[in-house]
């Protein structure tokens, strides 16, 4: 159950305050319908309003993670290093599959994946895997910098001392710069 006050981690739009829950009428209907009123962190003027009534939406918020539940995922992905999809069309749909899913530990396995491929290729990553690595490190940076309270920049540092890495090391052949 999800109350006033209380933040979720809100689809695309990210970490957000639950301000109000209210009954309302929108787009002229006569008929009042329970709603979320939500306020993104990042767009102090942003307001988005979730019918309670649509589960689909309603099931897009979700609690923020526990600083216990971001080590066991960290934990998790310790030392695994997922494979690369070489075709182009098919590696850009798995990755806005997981971006759209905004799943911590298949964000933090899909970065390491982009780290590992930017380290082997000699031109680097992709314009577009660049920046489906820029927006997954977003969502991990939001997230995990609010529930451990510690800064965005500070993330990175966080995330090589829980998977054992020094600066040179990384969790599979190919140097990892997280």
């Amino acid at each position: 159950m999800l109350y006033e006050n209380d933040y979720v981690n809100y689809s695309t739009n990210g970490i957000c305050k639950i301000e109000e829950i209210r009954s309302m009428k929108f787009g002229g209907s006569p008929f009042e319908s329970k709603y979320y009123i939500l306020r993104p962190l990042d767009q102090s003027n942003g307001t988005i309003f979730v019918p309670a009534d649509n589960q689909k939406l309603v099931d897009c918020m979700r609690p923020i993670l526990s600083p216990s539940e971001i080590d066991a995922i960290i934990a998790s992905v310790k030392n695994q290093c997922p494979s690369w999809i070489e075709d182009r069309k098919q590696r850009k749909a798995v990755f806005q599959e997981i971006l759209s899913k905004r799943d911590e530990r298949e964000l933090l396995l899909l970065v390491i994946c982009l780290h590992a491929r930017e380290a082997e290729c000699e031109k680097g990553l992709s314009a577009s895997d660049a920046a489906t690595l820029k927006k997954a490190m977003a969502v991990i940076d939001q997230e995990f910098s609010f529930s451990l309270k510690i800064s965005r920049q500070e993330i990175r540092s966080y995330l090589r001392e829980k998977l054992g890495l020094s600066q040179q090391q990384a969790p599979c052949a190919a140097a990892v710069n997280l």
